[in-house]
């Protein structure tokens, strides 16, 4: 493969001077480490980065999977595949990501990109910029991540490449089709070129999962046996401690297609000038179909408790009082995804002389996600009594009728009926100019850059559900029978339940709104059939509408930059300096729809729950607006000790834009369960997070393709956006009730600072070995014995790297570990409640293995966690479990060819 060091988009990141185009030749795995190697060693920053390995060919089968290679980069995963990425510690929000330098629309609510949207195989690198340079778009505290795609310049002529492959799911036992193809081509004696490439993938995936959402903390509980017990004392009461809500079983079914495609056109009419349009399109959708049976805890129905230390809840009993109570629930809900991601672009680059070259950048991204009211969630279920352990790694239930109770058809009842999701759209317009000045002359200023930048950001966030819980919440309507069917999971947990009652969503909605639904409402409740039925009109099951937590944020940014470089000598030893200087506006509106509560309701037979009493159904639009300035500066310093030893230096300011979810200022419920009322407000005056940067990195380049390198970093955030939990009263209609409202609001600093090792060996006889470590430390952590702790960082842990490879002749084999150690996932578990969710430490390794059968075909083999491992979550002391998720392995077998 040909890969041109000086790409227009990729700028003064860049190392390569002018207009002329070095071509190198990349080939198998060992040539694609060399490459990145030298893209490290040249580069003006302190950055790493990843290259294909052949036309068409990632490192690995997913971008982020690659990238989490890279020393400070972690991933979180989606359905076994990786999707978001942390780099030193700072999350998904915290990451600029542009392709082919410009920054990409998300289909997530906030900033963060979820990378399992691009396939691997159109993409020809990437590098992440650790620490900045003034032309790089401000807005990644963590990194910079520009990921490139192929252009037909940077290959001489003709060049193509396909490939075909089967994946073999372990837990599913499916097995799917992966296709893709690149052809690109130059004309007019070279002066146009055209590339086109498009994939196909598809998986039919199964992931099990054990699941507590949430522990609640500082709540009282009474042993009910001891409420009537003549001889009752204090010690059967609890005071403080922490409950689990629930504990689910849930095996989802999921369909994953991605069709991806790209085409660029590039033309050079002269020498000095080129013109490059290029088209981006991807559409992601993820079909999920989960099924379970899940528990829901009441406090008032609990007996035999036993405790931790801690204070967490390590066994119970939940029995019934009054034939209410706990409830075995029959679950059907769906996780869905349809995204849809475009990306248009037209670049001019023209070498005006040679002292004077001017770069012209527009372009448009545009991501959605169409999910609004296509995700159900759905219960049939019925009271019942049932024991649950917490002592063990996994916890252990014991049902009252034992595993027949979750088979029994007769038994089911209607409960939660309901239809939501987010339709999401983010659209990105970008319009630059970059200019670069060489003078002439000798001394040691060799170069300057500037330039102007606008980014114009809309991004809707509209929230699309339709409920029937307040018809049936509360377990007190038949479902018929036949509707009903036995499910037995394939690959489950052993531990866990191996058959339970299961449905068609669709069925069920049919049914919830059929005449004989309403015969047996109107039976049971004394209404007449009319008003039923305009009961369930009302409602709208099949028409969605637009919720009240929707909001839309627009974003203007004005930038101007510049970015000096000088070049000396000190005691004859290289030495190149860049300074650069940006000043940024941003000026934002917010807007969302502000609900009135009037009540909030007890349902019938359900003490799990309320129903809440709005005085409007979708609120009062509410709109404001903000705006601050910025001025970063960097410095960034690299001394040549020896040709083969560096030495770099970096100071930096940064930002990251506050998250956008915290700008909506809108007093909203979230929760409404007894015990446990919830609401949130935003703040649309948040400043952005500001972090002050140093960089210190030691490279030794000792052989053609090895080396050994040591970083070490500082970084302090300031006007950290943290989310204070205080409680409020509110006076409805029934009462007052006291709920813990979430504000977030800027004050906090954060100082981050940790230390990477890098390692890069080859061998003579076709051996090799790649190795990293990073270390990270804050005080921004949370102390588990400080339960007022509002702030900590999300994703801070440490992580280590080891592949080992072979490559001689047609042969190459490469087996890769990595290893990321426990962290808080989330401040605020995103599954409800109030308290943190952290992931334990967890390693995967992957295989691959690939033969030359001639220089145009190869076979390959690739296996993804092929130990199986699962992933484990737990809530703020290690007894309190909340996850265990089962992706299982996956298996490719594939001919790829190039020509």
């Amino acid at each position: 493969m040909n890969i041109s060091h000086a790409h227009a988009q990729q700028r003064s990141a860049d190392t390569t001077e002018g207009n002329g185009y070095e071509v190198i030749e990349v080939r198998g795995f060992k040539n694609s480490l060399r490459e990145s190697m030298l893209n490290k060693k040249a580069s003006a920053v302190v950055s790493d980065g990843i290259s294909a390995e052949d036309l068409g060919k990632f490192p690995d089968q997913n971008v982020a999977e690659s990238l989490q290679r890279i020393t400070g980069v972690a991933i979180d995963r989606s359905g076994g595949e990786g999707q978001f990425i942390t780099v030193r510690g700072f999350g998904p929000q915290f990451n600029t990501v542009l392709v082919n330098g410009r920054q990409i629309a998300t289909e997530n609510q906030g900033r963060e990109f979820s990378f399992d949207t691009l396939p691997a195989e159109l993409i020809s690198g990437a590098n992440v910029y650790k620490s900045p340079i003034a032309s790089l778009q401000e807005g990644g505290i963590g990194a910079t991540v520009n990921v490139t795609t192929a252009s037909p310049f940077d290959f001489d002529g003709f060049a193509g490449a396909a490939s075909a492959k089967g994946m073999y799911e372990e837990i599913s036992e499916e097995v799917t089709p992966q296709v893709s193809g690149l052809v690109s081509n130059r004309f007019l004696d070279g002066k146009l070129g055209v590339l086109v490439a498009g994939s196909y993938q598809e998986r039919k995936a199964q992931t099990n999962m054990l699941q507590t959402s949430y522990w609640r903390p500082n709540i009282s509980l009474t042993n009910r046996s001891e409420l009537d017990n003549p001889a009752y004392s204090e010690s059967a009461q609890f005071n403080g401690v922490y409950v689990p809500q629930n504990f689910d079983q849930t095996v989802d079914f999921a369909h994953r297609q991605r069709t991806s495609g790209n085409v660029v056109v590039q033309y050079a009419p002269q020498d000095n000038m080129m013109l490059k349009l290029d088209a981006l399109y991807s559409k992601f959708e993820v079909a999920s179909n989960a099924t379970g049976v899940g528990h829901w805890l009441s406090d008032s129905n609990l007996d035999n408790l036993e405790f931790s230390e801690n204070g967490s809840l390590v066994s119970l009993d939940s029995t019934l009082v009054e034939g209410v109570g706990g409830a075995t629930d029959f679950i059907r809900q769906s996780f869905s995804r349809d995204v849809d991601i475009q990306a248009y672009g037209i670049n001019f680059d023209w070498a005006i002389n040679d002292y004077f070259t001017a770069n012209f950048d527009v372009s448009t991204s545009t991501a959605k996600n169409n999910s609004g009211g296509a995700n159900n969630f759905n219960v049939v279920g019925y009271n019942n009594s049932y024991s649950l352990d917490y002592s063990g790694n996994i916890p252990e239930l014991t049902i009252d009728g034992g595993s027949d109770a979750l088979v029994d058809k007769a038994a089911g009842r209607m409960h939660v009926t309901n239809r939501e999701g987010f339709d999401v759209e983010d659209t990105i317009d970008e319009y630059r100019a970059d200019f670069t000045w060489l003078p002439d002359s000798d001394n040691a200023f060799s170069k300057m850059e500037f330039g102007v930048y606008y980014q114009d950001r809309q991004k809707q966030n509209n929230s699309i559900s339709a409920s029937l819980c307040s018809i049936y919440c509360g377990y007190q309507y038949d479902i018929p029978d036949e509707l009903l069917s036995v499910f037995t999971p394939q690959n489950f947990f052993a531990q866990a339940s191996q058959q339970w009652i299961t449905y068609d969503p669709e069925a069920y909605f049919d049914y919830a709104i059929s005449d004989e639904a309403v015969q047996q409402i109107a039976g049971a409740t004394g209404q007449t059939v009319e008003e039923v039925q305009a009961l369930l009109d009302e409602e709208s099951i099949n028409n969605p509408s637009l919720g009240s937590n929707s909001f839309g944020v627009k974003e203007e940014v004005l930038s101007v930059y510049s970015q000096m470089y000088f070049s000396f000598m000190l005691s004859d030893m290289p030495v190149d300096v860049n300074f650069g200087l940006r000043f940024s506006q941003t000026d934002t509106s917010v807007s969302g729809f502000g609900r009135e509560l009037l009540d909030i309701e007890p349902i019938p037979n359900d003490p799990s729950d309320y129903n809440a009493v709005y005085a409007t159904d979708t609120g009062v639009p509410v709109s404001e607006s903000n705006s601050y300035t910025n001025l970063l500066p960097n410095v960034n310093a690299r001394l040549e000790l020896t040709e083969d030893l560096m030495l770099r230096l970096g100071y930096s300011e940064t930002l990251t834009r506050p998250t956008m979810s915290d700008l909506v200022p809108v007093f909203n419920v979230s929760v409404t369960r007894p015990g446990n009322l919830q609401a949130e407000s935003g703040n649309a005056n948040l400043k952005p997070f500001l972090s002050t940067n140093m960089d210190i990195s030691f490279e030794w380049y000792y052989a053609d393709t090895s080396y050994f390198a040591v970083a070490a970093f500082t970084k302090e955030v300031e006007d950290f956006i943290v989310a204070t939990v205080e409680s409020q009263t509110l006076n409805l209609q029934s009462g007052p009730y006291d709920f813990t409202v979430r504000l977030p609001g800027n004050g906090e600093t954060a100082d981050v600072n940790g230390l990477e090792i890098a390692w890069l060996h080859t061998f003579d006889n076709g051996f090799g070995i790649q190795a990293n470590a990073t270390v990270v430390n804050s005080d921004a952590t949370l102390d588990s014995s400080d339960t007022s702790e509002v702030f900590a960082l999300e994703g801070l842990g440490d992580s280590q790297n080891l592949v080992l490879f072979y490559e001689q002749g047609p042969l190459q084999a490469r087996v890769a570990y990595n290893n990321r150690e426990g962290f808080m996932q989330d401040l605020v578990s995103p599954l409800g409640g109030t308290e943190p969710r952290f992931t334990e430490t967890y390693g995967q390794l992957d295989v691959s293995a690939s033969y030359d059968i001639n220089e145009t075909l190869t076979v390959f083999l690739e296996g993804i966690n092929v130990t199986g491992e699962t992933l484990r979550r737990h809530g703020r002391y290690q007894e309190q479990f909340v996850q265990l998720i089962d992706d299982g392995a996956r298996y490719t077998f594939g001919v790829r060819a190039s020509f």
